[in-house]
């Protein structure tokens, strides 16, 4: 009785989102402009419906920009063994939504559907799907309900569910429970299985196998990162790559920067705000701080490289490059960590083979964050002043900053594998001995 209150009172909830009602704002996953409620709201476009209606499918979930990058290697193998397929991507956000576009590997791309029961079955009545994946801590409970009504196969990828959000969701355990009854979960650790058992998963569903972050390839550089890269090598400067900042974190690396550019006047900043809407104000505060501003956007819009000057602030106002710049970089700092909004991919600078800097704020990757300080790859910081410290001994310690980027990127060797296992785990779900097979050559 109580499971059947609560998971009506969760369909009533998101029907009044669905309705727009001021509850909206104010919900997790709620679409952020006009352009994404209409995507999320309304009918598909004539073309993308009858690709849809053209033959079965597999849809792969990912929220946004980083972790449809972590699933991609997944996607292409999955295109490669099911050729007879659609391979179909959605995002929650806009910046994911012109990813997932881009990626050859995907047939069609769109915005996730509100999980409002309507919604969602106007959509999985219009296509024929057989399988949906979905990646790390994206369980919508209506949408995942209907795809067992229907009998298809719902699996998460690279799953994770940190200890804050178990603490948050305990008092929802009869939604989840209904909503994971008979999803096969592939967690990252075996603390994410035990988290995703105690919200409701069937433990007999759920096994460890690894983030698919580990297995993630970098990809080509785009032509403007080249010129980042000519233009760096002729001025003779070194790079300090801050990813994924949120608000008020802008502030604090600008301050340890102008701290240790007075020290390194060969040192540059490539600054890149996790929000493409904090874009303009990210660029007023630069200006605030008396820093030459260099925009990205400039770049990609030259023909040849930029003349770069030591101590200029390189703003990242574009979606998609950031893996690729952290290879230029001495250091990194990954952002969303001296904030409480739990640390974003610290793998990337790790792989790319650079010393990683991180705040205190790191659920959303905290084995990675401890492995990475054990093993002596990654410094935590606290401040501007413990941020500009540890980059001023790297700065001034080359060798020591070599060596740390050595351990980081020995950590990510150390994980990956994950790819195959999470294949193997979805053949013997879908039941093909042939993919079976493949996935183990």
């Amino acid at each position: 009785m109580i499971e059947g209150i609560v998971h009506a009172a969760y369909r009533a909830t998101m029907g009044a989102v669905a309705r727009g009602t001021g509850l909206a704002a104010r919900l997790p996953g709620a679409p952020a402009t006009w352009q994404a409620w209409r995507g999320r709201l309304g009918p598909l476009e004539p073309g993308t419906l009858a690709m849809l209606r053209s033959g079965t499918a597999l849809w792969l979930h990912a929220a946004s920009v980083g972790e449809l990058t972590a699933a991609r290697p997944l996607l292409g193998r999955l295109r490669e063994r099911y050729p007879g397929r659609l391979c179909m991507v959605s995002t929650l956000t806009e910046s994911g939504l012109a990813l997932a576009r881009s990626l050859p590997e995907a047939h069609l791309a769109l915005l996730f559907p509100l999980d409002a029961p309507r919604i969602v079955r106007r959509l999985l009545g219009q296509l024929r799907l057989e399988a949906f994946l979905f990646t790390e801590t994206e369980i919508w409970p209506t949408f995942l309900c209907e795809l067992a009504r229907a009998h298809v196969p719902a699996i998460m990828v690279s799953g994770r569910v940190s200890a804050r959000s178990a603490a948050r969701a305990r008092w929802l355990r009869p939604l989840y429970r209904r909503a994971l009854a008979g999803v096969t979960c592939c967690m990252q650790t075996p603390e994410d299985a035990a988290r995703i058992v105690a919200l409701g998963a069937d433990p007999r569903h759920v096994q460890v196998a690894g983030s698919l972050k580990f297995d993630a390839a970098p990809g080509e550089p785009p032509p403007a990162v080249r010129r980042l890269a000519e233009a760096l090598q002729a001025a003779a400067l070194r790079l300090v790559v801050a990813g994924s900042t949120h608000a008020g974190e802008d502030e604090i690396v600008l301050a340890a920067f102008a701290r240790v550019a007075r020290a390194h006047p060969d040192v540059v900043l490539l600054l890149a705000p996790r929000h493409p809407e904090r874009f303009a104000t990210v660029a007023a505060l630069i200006e605030a701080h008396g820093l030459p501003l260099l925009r990205y956007s400039a770049l990609l819009a030259a023909d040849t490289p930029a003349a770069l000057a030591g101590g200029t602030v390189v703003l990242l106002d574009a979606v998609g490059p950031l893996a690729s710049c952290y290879g230029l970089a001495t250091a990194a700092f990954v952002g969303g960590s001296l904030v409480p909004a739990g640390g974003h991919n610290l793998l990337e600078p790790a792989r790319a083979g650079r010393p990683v800097l991180f705040g205190p704020h790191t659920e959303h990757g905290r084995d990675v964050a401890e492995r990475l300080v054990a093993g002596g790859g990654g410094v935590r910081v606290g401040s501007a002043e413990l941020l500009a410290v540890a980059l001023d001994h790297l700065l001034a310690e080359p060798q020591r900053a070599a060596e740390m980027g050595r351990r980081a990127r020995a950590l990510v060797e150390s994980g990956q594998g994950a790819l195959e296992r999470h294949l193997k785990i979805i053949a013997a779900r879908l039941g093909s001995a042939h993919f079976a097979r493949d996935a183990s050559a």
